[in-house]
């Protein structure tokens, strides 16, 4: 019997799960289809890690379509609470993956280009909170942070930043979103790696 239930998990696991070709699940603008986002994505000014803009100021936030619809779920939950969602980074061009591996090098904060992120593949998104009127809102750091403090689960005292970070997190993870561990903005959706990396147009 165990021997039956070794094989079928070696058979169905998510490691032998088929790719997702990329007609199947094309990129689309997650602002018409996700309900009350803002988007304000952090490379398209230059105060970020790589010291420069990535990308041009009118960049929108392109998700797989699939992505899209799981985050239009997370929004709803959390606009019952008063609360919207901000979008800080969608998907990633290559030549910005590039910039931000060469300026912090470091496995788990940024993932090596050679590879291709989430990010890459359109199926992670950097999130934070606003209210209903758009007025951002207390996190636990400031987004991009380097350091424990960033952590999805590095100890809080009660109060506003604990409360929004919970919040953030309990929607996505309830529409099918996994936070890195590393940094309390970052979610992506479940056996991601499965999509190849997407083509912005």
């Amino acid at each position: 019997m165990w021997v039956a239930l070794l094989l079928a998990a070696q058979s169905f696991g998510p490691d032998r799960l088929p790719p997702v070709a990329d007609a199947e699940d094309p990129l689309v603008d997650a602002a018409e289809i996700v309900p009350g986002l803002i988007v304000d994505l952090a490379y398209a000014r230059p105060d970020n890690v790589a010291g420069r803009a990535l990308y041009p100021n009118d960049a929108k936030c392109m998700l797989r379509r699939s992505v899209a619809g799981r985050l239009a779920g997370a929004a709803a939950a959390l606009r019952k609470r008063g609360f919207r969602l901000v979008a800080r980074d969608c998907t990633r061009p290559q030549h910005a993956q590039e910039a931000l591996w060469k300026a912090h090098p470091h496995p788990g904060s940024v993932a090596d280009p050679a590879r291709g992120s989430l990010h890459a593949r359109g199926v992670a998104i950097d999130l934070e909170l606003a209210d209903l009127a758009g007025a951002r809102l207390e996190m636990p750091t400031r987004f991009d942070a380097i350091g424990p403090d960033a952590a999805a689960d590095a100890p809080l005292p009660d109060g506003p930043a604990r409360e929004h970070r919970e919040a953030l997190k309990s929607a996505l993870h309830a529409a099918g979103f996994r936070v890195n561990p590393k940094e309390w903005w970052h979610f992506s959706r479940l056996y991601g790696w499965r999509w190849p990396v997407a083509s912005p147009r």
